[in-house]
């Protein structure tokens, strides 16, 4: 029995072969398409480029491009493409294309090469647009639009007091708090935006008088100063509010002091919010440090300083 099956598997593998022995097997694609030729540069900006090349063919009828630059960017063209536009490049920078064709049996040609640096950015962000939105005896605020770039997404702003600039190279920020001014006198305010090749624009100019001081009562003393560590050595901070004999509590500033030193203007807060205050303030020291807030009117009147909160922080 045994016997019996073997031979029939045997007759029946033999049968297989007489039958597929009149059937042709297609020999695989071994032959690339041509090589694309004369890749060259078409057009340019400092951000972009536009390259165009002699089309490649193939015996298969179907193939696709690979274009590549020397950082790292990679895309497909397909087959009756014969140029390509790159953009968000960097001024000044050289870069290096290279294209070949690929058939769908991943036959490559050969390679085709251009080089190209982009031209200087000479081109300035969009101006600011700048509005005084308060103004007080002993202080200002300031905001300004968002002035965007044509071939950086870091635009740098610095709000010019008389022609001076009153604050550093800011990045994100859009607003300022100009504090300690002199009442019943002039101020010119303008912002500039800067790109990372330095070209600059101005936003309008603002001219501000502020007011002679009428009031000279301190608002009252902040209360509850709470917080907790939030790492990095910074402290969030919370209190409740103050409240003046004019200035709305939405106008009184808090600033605050660290270990008895004023903290940096970053950590003031106008206002507060509807229910208490919040600010992230930094420490100066590793482990415990001792905070304090005090409320100041649009006049400059000053509360003096709650009570001091200890308070361990991490990160220093």
């Amino acid at each position: 029995m045994m016997y019996a099956r073997r031979a029939l598997a045997v007759a029946a593998a033999v049968a297989m072969s007489f039958a597929f022995a009149g059937t042709a097997v297609a020999a695989p694609d071994t032959t690339p398409p041509t090589t694309p030729t004369n890749l060259r540069v078409t057009a340019s900006t400092d951000t972009t480029v536009t390259l165009a090349w002699n089309p490649s063919t193939d015996n298969s009828g179907s193939f696709y491009y690979f274009l590549r630059d020397n950082v790292g960017t990679v895309v497909y063209p397909t087959q009756t493409r014969t140029s390509w536009q790159f953009t968000g490049l960097l001024p000044q920078r050289t870069y290096v294309y290279t294209i070949q064709a690929f058939d769908f049996a991943r036959n490559g040609s050969g390679t085709s090469t251009v080089s190209h640096t982009t031209p200087p950015d000479v081109t300035p962000p969009s101006a600011p647009t700048l509005t005084v939105n308060y103004v007080a005896p002993a202080r200002v605020s300031a905001w300004w639009t968002v002035s965007t770039d044509n071939a950086s997404m870091i635009v740098f702003q610095t709000l010019l007091v008389n022609g001076a600039p009153r604050t550093g190279d800011m990045i994100r920020s859009r607003t300022q708090i100009l504090l300690d001014l002199t009442p019943s006198t002039v101020y010119s305010l303008v912002v500039r935006a800067t790109d990372p090749s330095g070209n600059a624009s101005l936003s309008n100019t603002v001219s501000v008088t502020t007011p002679a001081i009428t009031d000279t009562v301190p608002p009252t003393v902040p209360t509850n100063l709470r917080g907790h560590d939030d790492g990095g050595c910074e402290a969030v901070l919370g209190w409740d509010r103050s409240t003046d004999n004019v200035e709305p509590q939405m106008t009184i500033l808090y600033r605050f002091y660290v270990n008895g030193v004023l903290a940096p203007p970053s950590s003031m807060v106008l206002g507060g919010g509807s229910t208490g205050g919040a600010s992230v303030v930094r420490g100066t020291q590793p482990g415990v440090n001792v905070f304090t807030v005090e409320a100041v009117d649009g006049s400059g009147n000053a509360s003096g300083p709650s009570a001091p909160l200890s308070l361990a922080i991490s990160g220093c």
